[in-house]
């Protein structure tokens, strides 16, 4: 073997980097996970308790979904912190799924999979994944979009549980 292609074990291991990835932290979990799904359930609860039952529209998740599309620049500075300038990419990342969930609320059976279990299969997903990595404003606001979802409709179930 010719000598310029010989390497040391210590030449290797100090020219490739060891990334190792790192498991969610306590601030990822709260501000990506726990709060916006805790803000879709206020919403919900708030929606089925007084809302709901006088006008009959929008359902739970519709006026969690609704409500959280208007507050989208007020939560974009308390849950991300970034940039003052780039909110409006969150917003857009909340209005693109939140549209879709807000139409599929509308239908009659299809509305618990389409709307319910399938974007809570999705974003179980999105939340083991992505909260390793630093994203835009955009994905993050398709991550919270589908936790204020799954929030509405269980603060719609718990609110409806509660008032038998």
């Amino acid at each position: 073997m010719p000598e310029n292609l010989e390497t040391s074990d210590s030449d290797v291991s100090e020219t490739i980097p060891v990334v190792k990835p790192s498991a969610l932290d306590f601030d990822t979990g709260i501000r990506h996970i726990i709060a916006p799904a805790f803000i879709g359930v206020i919403l919900g609860f708030l929606s089925e308790s007084f809302l709901t039952p006088i006008v009959n529209w929008p359902s739970p998740p519709q006026a969690a979904m609704l409500g959280t599309i208007l507050l989208s620049p007020i939560l974009y500075f308390i849950l991300l912190r970034d940039e003052k300038s780039r909110w409006w990419e969150y917003s857009l990342g909340i209005l693109v799924p939140g549209s879709y969930f807000i139409m599929f609320w509308f239908s009659g059976w299809g509305a618990l999979f389409c709307a319910g279990y399938l974007p809570l299969l999705i974003w179980v997903w999105i939340s083991t994944s992505w909260g390793r990595l630093d994203l835009p404003p955009f994905r993050y606001g398709v991550w919270h979009s589908f936790a204020v979802n799954i929030g509405g409709f269980a603060g719609a179930i718990l609110a409806f549980n509660l008032a038998l």
